[in-house]
């Protein structure tokens, strides 16, 4: 008997390791020296600089920016292959931690020498302290008003800018600021290793007891066994196969070692609330409420690769990678038969181990409790992707009741248009104004679909004169 297929076994799983080899070099556990299931997987000749995105229609329901893919830390929040087709859903994603989100910070008042002395004796607990006055805090302009639909002020009286209410905010908590735990610290740390103290945490770190973190440590134990049982059976040849296999995976995982970076606002002017609305290819409708700061980071804006490397150092690395990976092959045909056993039913663990990650949801690799996901999708609607009533119209479910409940939700239309969701005749124009009209009035129980029914059996020319300039084409449109 011989196993030189060992060689065989170890280059076997590519497209297994190609799955999670982003997700693998998103922390420092990449770098553990460690044998790894067809290493080759990332010896590639050029790195990607954004995370791969979903194809979906996209756009601001008040910001009308249109896009024809989703982010992917967003697919991962809300999966859209798990829509089914005509579904509608609601949620409401917020920041869990204002300190986190980003932004400009409003500018503390400077102490006079009296008001520090003051300031360090209401900290020693020696006299009371003002809200306002002694800790150096924002004045806070006054109580929150009674009345719902008047905004409010958030922003300190000592600021150079003002903003709108912020949803997020809520009521101002002067003086308290939630601590990092140490598995957040830890968690950083393996994203972004720094010697300095860095106010900024990374957006989406990998979360700290990932499965591909844990499959790492498994990963070093085995390595460390198979020199060791290598090494009470006197094969050299083994011992120096092994140890330069996982030498190349920790030389090819710095090279590709990276943490993702989210586009946030640079400024703090008032701009139009950041809800989104995406639609599938089979026609399922996902409303996302939140902020700008919040859509700029999922939707509007780009997931960028942030390397620890440079491009040129990447080429050296990978080339010296290449070559530890072809001379431990090498040397791997030319172990011991018990050490080769040993070694080819490793990489059929790993090999195994790795293609049942697959089938775990992507949200177990990710840290995203940096944001506060809430489910708000109206009972009559959570099951539009079912037949509801005996009504031959309203109850079955169609295309054009969950485009309705959509409408009802945002009380507009023109993400309608921006988006291409409906055609743009006149007909499905009059039903589009007859929709907002009725949503805004809070009619739930309008009939969408039999007015569309009626509306698409009138003549073009009984709605309206015809327009000679609909056949003029827009100047985005010429060749």
């Amino acid at each position: 008997w011989r196993l030189d297929v060992v060689t065989l076994l170890a280059v076997i799983g590519e497209s297994s390791i190609a799955e999670h080899a982003q997700t693998i070099t998103a922390s420092i556990f990449c770098l553990f020296p460690r044998i790894v299931p067809a290493p080759q997987a990332f010896l590639k000749p050029s790195r990607p600089v954004r995370l791969p995105e979903t194809t979906a229609k996209m756009t601001g329901v008040y910001s009308g920016v249109t896009l024809d893919t989703v982010g992917f830390f967003a697919n991962i929040i809300h999966p859209l292959d798990e829509l089914q087709p005509f579904a509608f859903k609601v949620l409401e994603i917020s920041h869990t931690d204002r300190n986190t989100a980003g932004g400009i910070e409003a500018p503390q008042r400077s102490l006079t020498k009296k008001q520090s002395f003051f300031s360090r004796r209401s900290q020693n607990g020696s006299t009371p302290a003002s809200p306002s006055r002694g800790l150096g805090l924002p004045r806070w302009a006054g109580p929150p008003s009674d009345d719902p639909d008047k905004t409010r002020s958030d922003t300190p009286t000592d600021a150079a800018f003002t903003s709108s209410r912020d949803v997020e905010a809520g009521e101002p908590k002067q003086g308290i600021t939630r601590r990092i735990t140490m598995k957040e610290k830890i968690q950083d740390f393996a994203a972004n290793p720094t010697l300095v103290n860095t106010s900024g945490r990374p957006a989406v770190p990998a979360t700290l007891y990932s499965p591909l973190h844990i499959l790492s440590v498994f990963s070093v134990v085995l390595t460390c066994s198979i020199i060791g049982f290598a090494a009470r059976w006197q094969d050299g040849t083994a011992i120096i196969a092994v140890s330069l296999v996982a030498l190349a995976s920790s030389v090819v995982g710095w090279a590709s070692w990276w943490r993702p970076i989210l586009m946030n606002r640079s400024h703090t002017n008032t701009v139009p609330a950041g809800d989104v609305i995406i639609r599938t290819r089979e026609g399922a409708f996902l409303l996302v409420k939140c902020t700008e700061e919040v859509a700029r980071e999922l939707y509007s804006g780009t997931e960028e690769c942030e390397y620890h490397v440079s491009g040129r150092a990447y080429r050296v690395l990978m080339a010296l990678g290449t070559c530890l990976l072809m001379i431990s092959v090498i040397l791997l045909g030319n172990c011991k038969w018990y050490t080769q056993i040993f070694i080819g039913c490793s990489y059929i663990v790993l090999n195994g181990v790795y293609w049942a990650m697959g089938l775990l949801p992507k949200k177990y690799f990710w840290d995203l409790s940096r944001y506060n996901i809430r489910n708000v999708t109206p009972k009559e609607a959570a099951n539009a992707h079912t037949t509801t009533s005996d009504d031959p119209r309203e109850g079955v479910k169609s295309f054009t009741r969950t485009l309705w409940f959509a409408i009802r939700e945002t009380k507009r239309t023109a993400w309608v248009n921006r988006s291409g969701a409906a055609p743009d005749t006149p007909q499905w124009r009059k039903w589009l104004a007859e929709a907002e009209q009725a949503a805004k009035a809070g009619n739930t129980r309008w009939p969408a679909v039999a007015r569309k029914d009626e509306i698409m059996k009138m003549r073009e020319d009984a709605e309206r004169a015809f327009d000679e300039a609909e056949q003029a084409v827009p100047a985005t449109q010429v060749q």
